[in-house]
């Protein structure tokens, strides 16, 4: 019989989406366009059909299929929790290419791989479905997954029953699966969205700001993340991985200024390295994106409460006795090394704020 191809845009999609509906529950294969590549749809209850899938797919029966949602808040059902980083995820990248693996709600160490995805006939299929969808690539195991309405046809034969055909798929590569079950972010694979990408939006951003951001903030964002590693007991390259991403910036800095040298000393005497630094003025999307501003000394404070009186909540001095910590520009290396000591001990003090586990 083959699988009938229906042209999404000239068909009337209210009716095809229960049309869809209908096949999916009497058991057939129905394959749908995402923005990603087309997936071969199938309702998890119905195990004949998923065996099917299976068969073609060469797939085996422990390896399971990604969960496609029809709303953000659809998640809630799948997972027993949903990690801070994911949300960020999610609440930047949905409906989006990508999945996140996060703890099932089933329990007994179980995860869950779920997606929104961005077509929207899709989603409206899912949300008439009243449940999550299975959708798989159009590929068998090890194969390359098709994007092509006419290589689909041909390539499934009889295995699905009809193909909703909206072009091309868009994107034409598969999302980037995260992996959010245990310490630290995996990303699993890689799509239109990099690892960097996931990463650093998955992380909560610690600030440090001074004047030119060539001195005591570059100190602080580097002591921050050493200490931060130590407390984790990871290697500093995987802070990013668990969570926690440090910055530094200057309320009159100039662009593109390397970190002096008495800072690039007495960091390197600890092993610290700041060779790769270059300053950056504040910006006020640097500042909206940052969970945490801690400021060197009183007047950096309050130059940022002066510009932005909404970022009050998330801004404090570093040292917690209020005090500031000296500008070392332009002295000997005592006065560096007295200034790093200082700086990371506020650090260490400050530390529980973005790591609630860490002892001071």
């Amino acid at each position: 019989m083959g699988c009938e191809r229906r042209a999404l845009r000239s068909a009337d999609q209210d009716a095809t989406v229960a049309e869809v509906i209908a096949r999916l529950r009497a058991g057939e294969l129905v394959v749908l366009p995402t923005e990603t590549v087309y997936g071969l749809a199938v309702l998890p209850s119905h195990r004949d059909a998923v065996a099917r899938v299976r068969r073609w797919k060469g797939r085996a029966d422990q390896l399971p299929f990604t969960s496609h949602i029809g709303a953000q808040k659809d998640l809630q059902r799948l997972a027993r929790s949903i990690p801070p980083g994911v949300q960020r995820l999610i609440e930047r990248y949905w409906p989006g290419p990508l999945t996140v693996i996060v703890p099932a709600r089933s329990g007994d160490g179980d995860s869950v791989g779920v997606r929104l995805p961005a077509h929207g006939f899709t989603r409206a299929v899912i949300r008439a479905a009243g449940e999550p969808l299975w959708l798989t690539s159009c590929n068998r195991t090890g194969e390359p997954p098709l994007v092509d309405p006419e290589r689909i046809v041909a390539a499934l034969g009889d295995v699905a029953q009809l193909i909703v055909d909206d072009g091309r798929s868009p994107l034409g590569v598969a999302s980037t699966i995260v992996r959010a079950t245990g310490p630290r972010l995996e990303i699993l694979r890689e799509g239109i969205l990099s690892a960097s990408d996931v990463l650093h939006t998955a992380a909560r951003l610690v600030l440090f700001v001074c004047t030119g951001n060539t001195c005591r903030s570059p100190l602080a964002a580097a002591l921050a993340r050493e200490l931060t590693a130590r407390t984790l007991g990871v290697p500093a390259a995987d802070v990013l991985a668990h969570g926690f991403q440090f910055a530094s910036a200057g309320t009159s800095a100039y662009p593109g200024h390397p970190a002096s040298d008495g800072s690039l000393a007495v960091a390197a005497e600890l092993d610290l390295d700041l060779g790769t630094h270059r300053s950056e003025p504040l910006s006020p999307e640097l500042l909206a994106r940052a969970d945490l501003v801690f400021c060197l000394g009183r007047g950096h404070l309050q130059a940022i409460l002066a510009e932005a009186p909404e970022a009050a909540h998330k801004l404090a001095m570093l040292r917690p006795d209020g005090l500031d910590v000296a500008d070392p520009y332009g002295t000997d290396l005592p006065i560096y090394r007295r200034v790093r000591d200082e700086i990371r001990a506020a650090v260490g003090a400050r530390l529980p704020q973005w790591l609630p586990t860490a002892t001071s």
